[in-house]
């Protein structure tokens, strides 16, 4: 596993936090990368994980499935999203045979994203999300929040998204399949981006072309975090990302029309964070505005530590 830093600032301190990166065992030509020894300092600045609302939402669980609960922030205000799980089904998945990888990359993850069993479950998931709000595009925001929302675990082999689903936590590798699975069920273009050298797994979703990432057709999403569309300036432990990912394409259907909103903040985010040392009163402000609105310190991951700030 491999652990990458992204900055934060919140109530206008900076901090460099340690999340989680997203890195399992490769299916084919692997290109492993060390783990980075983080120093055992005290957690702060960032947020921990939400504790689940004392009041849920009422749901029906039907005998041998288990209610999971899912948070999500759009535009600053924070929600739940509940779902039936299975039981049999999430045992059916811990048994089940990893897909192939005798025809390449691209049909090892469809099949993790294609397997029929958990479809019902996802569609189930996406119609929550509808409920929430007939804007399509928020439609695809939420989605987009909720599974960076689900806390990071540690782990060296992909599993499948009901598996996320119902453990509540997942690898970025993970989380991103989920995510394009959940984008392709509300009914727009998704794909993955997996870049072989740095070892990692993003999601992308369908964007107009001023918006998309390197030429692809799709707007760059980090699941692993909270994290801003578009924006792909993270930090890891080998550094940025640099290589040419592959393209993995989940599904077809719409583009996320709006995602310049998104595009505006991540460039901001990024101008304030270049000078992340000198920051103006109102550029302080700013980034507590963009922390409010995609919950940007929500920290998934419990067994990290941050450094302390230089």
């Amino acid at each position: 596993m491999t652990h990458y830093l992204t900055l934060l600032v919140a109530a206008g301190i900076a901090a460099l936090v340690l999340v989680a990166g997203c890195t399992v065992t490769q299916p084919a030509g692997p290109v492993t990368t060390e783990k980075t020894t983080v120093p055992a300092t005290e957690q702060t600045f960032a947020k921990p994980l939400k504790p689940t609302p004392a009041t849920l939402p009422r749901i029906s669980v039907p005998e041998g499935s288990i209610a999971q609960y899912y948070t999500y922030t759009l535009n600053g205000k924070s929600d739940v999203i509940p779902l039936a799980l299975s039981t049999s089904v999430y045992q059916d998945y811990t048994k089940k045979a990893e897909p192939s990888i005798k025809n390449g990359n691209s049909a090892y993850f469809l099949g993790y994203v294609n397997d029929p069993e958990q479809q019902p479950y996802i569609a189930a998931l996406a119609r929550a999300i509808q409920e929430k709000t007939s804007v399509q595009d928020d439609q695809a925001r939420i989605a987009i929040s909720l599974v960076q929302h689900i806390p990071y675990r540690d782990g060296s082999q992909y599993r499948f998204p009901y598996e996320v689903l119902y453990s509540g936590q997942g690898v970025c590798g993970e989380k991103s399949l989920l995510l394009a699975s959940l984008l392709q069920k509300l009914g727009y273009g998704s794909a993955v981006f997996y870049f072989v050298k740095e070892d990692h797994m993003t999601t992308g979703i369908a964007a107009p072309s001023a918006y998309d990432y390197r030429g692809t057709g799709y707007a760059f999403i980090e699941a692993t975090e909270p994290n801003i569309i578009t924006y792909d300036g993270s930090e890891f432990s080998f550094g940025t990302l640099a290589s040419v990912p592959e393209v993995i394409i989940v599904g077809t259907g719409r583009s996320l029309s709006t995602v310049s909103s998104e595009y505006q903040d991540a460039r901001t985010y990024t101008t304030i964070e270049g000078d992340i040392n000198h920051l103006s009163t109102t550029e302080s402000a700013k980034l507590d505005s963009l922390d409010a609105k995609y919950d940007l310190s929500y920290y998934t991951c419990q067994t990290c530590k941050i450094p302390k700030v230089a």
